[in-house]
């Protein structure tokens, strides 16, 4: 019976001895790998860095008459700056403040696109109302149906006969085309907008 409990224990040891040395030599062979990776990145030349450009090993001979010297970049400093015909370089210097004269810009001539946009244009600007509710709620819930579609409402609080009510309005409009079609678009919605001015 001893004779077991002692086979047991021994056992119980090797198997934790075992573990331990396997971690050890898994570690060490992750550690060797990587390193191996990492080697072999460095030692294989990037794709893609001489694509385009003559490699340094050329033997191609420059043409006759052509030396090693960098050609001159122009504006360079001691470079000399191209005149011709006397005629100034740049024409900002004339308009600096001191050397200019004032010179109104002649009226354009009015295109029929801008007289259609004044006939359309409204004096004062208009907002479309697509609702007046008791309930706050409703009119959070009319403006959200709103915005669903694209469109920005906004709420505003009014006292009428002791009650107040929130009325749900688009708008400033200042144009009678742009009323007209979002008319339109909230009728494709079943939603039923009315013109009102500003209070």
């Amino acid at each position: 019976m001893k004779s077991r409990k002692y086979s047991k224990a021994t056992a119980r040891k090797k198997s934790g001895g075992g573990m331990l040395l396997g971690l050890f030599l898994g570690l060490v062979l992750g550690v060797l790998f990587a390193a191996g990776v990492v080697w072999y990145i460095y030692r294989t030349p990037l794709p893609f860095s001489n694509k385009g450009q003559p490699s340094p090993t050329s033997t191609g001979t420059p043409p006759a008459g052509a030396s090693n010297a960098p050609l001159a970049l122009p504006g360079k400093p001691g470079d000399p700056i191209p005149q011709s015909n006397d005629k100034p370089r740049f024409d900002f210097y004339k308009i600096l403040p001191g050397n200019a004269e004032a010179i109104p810009d002649p009226k354009p001539a009015e295109s029929p696109k801008d007289k259609v946009e004044k006939e359309n244009a409204l004096k004062e600007a208009v907002y479309l109302q697509t609702g007046s509710f008791q309930n706050a709620g409703d009119a959070d819930n009319q403006k959200a149906k709103l915005a669903l579609m694209g469109v920005e409402a906004s709420i505003q609080q009014v006292m009428l006969q002791d009650k107040v009510w929130y009325r749900v309005r688009l708008g400033p409009f200042k144009k009678i085309d742009d009323v007209n079609s979002m008319r339109s678009d909230l009728a494709k919605q079943g939603i039923e907008a009315s013109l009102v001015k500003k209070d």
